[in-house]
């Protein structure tokens, strides 16, 4: 069994309550043995500090595990968290986010004329909760929907304000159990900041101000159009026609130290055409290479070798392209980063929330953001062999393709391409709340 050391950085945060259940028990178990833990003053602080470190993200999660407990066994009288083996999670962290900041923004369209805090959205999921779950129409899942009023500035006039939220079951429980506000607190905490950010904010106060009745819905929608949008929130707002209309409030959330924003599934070589073709348009650049892939990958049972020959290949056009037609490598990149965080649906920002904090991408100019510096690209391989091909300004990374091996139950690969933003584009395209 794999234990807490192990996990994945930015990742630490879905583990934390379980960890914290497993150790009140008393009783905790590493890859080797099974300990006894002491009652007391010492276990307690460490504890209330792995709560606090472990929902931080990845800067924080080496500090979380190496926290120590006391054991009862003499002979080993500490064993660090880390050391512990991983508790079986149940909940999804991010997609109980969705349902956050969707509760978020619903308290902002509430109490339209000020700043809403953490105790407000907790009041939203606590109403939420009591008006009771149904289950979710064609899907495995639930939905909860109440409808708030909410004061104009014109004192005769109250709006209506429906928050409507689904999920998988356990992830609807747990975003909605009063016990869970502890877990949950990071994310409610970068979801006000998103919700008293400026767009939020305008739209806020343009219904507070506009001397007419509107319904203002929040939408939150895990379960509908995960494969069409990758829209996780979003809001309607009646027009002058009492029509509910979109508004510019589209939420693609990312939840944690998370850097992927896309990837290409599959391990035919013709993925491999669809991701280049995409990020570069290289597809005629990389065809010669099928029949060698093809083999290495299905014949000689070696997908490392198969998917490490398409990306040094792809390295090697991109050292070229980068030296001699720079901004054709950018333009065509802009796009494919637009495509792969928006599916090119406009007015979509890209959320990322945990930690207490939220930092908000913003796709609509990529190229004149990214451009006007010089890039350069190399390609790492790590133990297994498994190529990551980076693009960097100076010391700076911008972005990074990597793969990940998977197999099948009937033994064959499965091969992801993960497209991860690194620092520098969050520097460029990011602004922090």
């Amino acid at each position: 069994m794999a234990v807490l050391r192990s996990t994945s950085p930015g990742q630490l945060g879905k583990y934390v309550v379980p960890t914290i259940e497993i150790i009140n028990s008393g009783s905790v178990s590493t890859a080797s043995k099974t300990y006894r833990l002491k009652k007391g003053k010492f276990n307690d602080d460490a504890i209330k500090k792995f709560a606090e470190l472990g929902m931080k993200g990845s800067s924080f999660q080496k500090e979380a595990l190496d926290i120590p407990l006391e054991t009862t066994d003499s002979k080993v009288k500490t064993i660090t968290i880390g050391s512990l083996n991983k508790p079986n999670v149940k909940y999804n962290l991010g997609d109980m986010a969705e349902g956050v900041v969707g509760a978020a923004i619903t308290a902002r369209f509430i109490y339209k004329n000020r700043n809403i805090n953490s105790r407000l959205v907790f009041g939203v999921l606590r109403a939420l909760a009591k008006s009771g779950t149904t289950n979710y129409p064609g899907k495995k899942g639930k939905q909860v929907e109440r409808t708030f009023k909410s004061a104009n500035e014109n004192p005769k006039i109250m709006d209506d304000v429906r928050c409507f939220i689904s999920l998988a079951e356990v992830n609807m429980m747990a975003l909605l159990a009063k016990n869970n506000e502890t877990m949950l607190k990071e994310y409610v905490d970068s979801a006000v900041k998103y919700a008293n950010s400026n767009n939020v904010k305008k739209w806020a106060k343009l219904v507070y101000e506009n001397n007419r009745y509107d319904k203002i819905e929040v939408l939150s929608d895990g379960l509908g159009g995960q494969k069409t949008t990758k829209v996780d929130v979003s809001v309607k707002i009646t027009n002058d026609k009492g029509e509910l209309m979109p508004v510019d409030i589209l939420v693609s959330l990312k939840a944690g130290d998370v850097k992927q924003f896309g990837q290409v599934s599959g391990a035919e070589f013709e993925k491999q055409e669809e991701l280049w073709e995409q990020l570069f348009g290289y597809k005629s650049n990389i065809r010669s290479l099928k029949n060698k892939y093809d083999k290495l990958m299905f014949t000689d049972k070696k997908p490392d070798e198969a998917v490490f020959l398409v990306y040094s290949t792809v390295t090697k056009l991109l050292a070229r392209d980068l030296r001699s037609n720079p901004d054709k490598v950018l333009q065509s990149l802009s796009k494919a980063i637009n495509y792969f965080a928006t599916l090119n649906e406009e007015n979509v920002t890209l959320v990322q929330v945990g930690g207490g904090k939220a930092k908000v991408y913003k796709f609509d100019d990529i190229y004149n953001a990214i451009s006007g510096r010089e890039y350069t690209v190399e390609i790492k391989t790590g133990a297994s062999g498994l190529p990551t091909i980076i693009i960097k300004s100076g010391r700076d990374s911008l972005i990074q393709f990597r793969v990940k091996q998977e197999f099948k139950s009937d033994g064959s690969p499965y091969i992801r391409n993960y497209i991860e933003k690194l620092s520098l584009l969050g520097d460029l395209l990011a602004e922090s709340l």
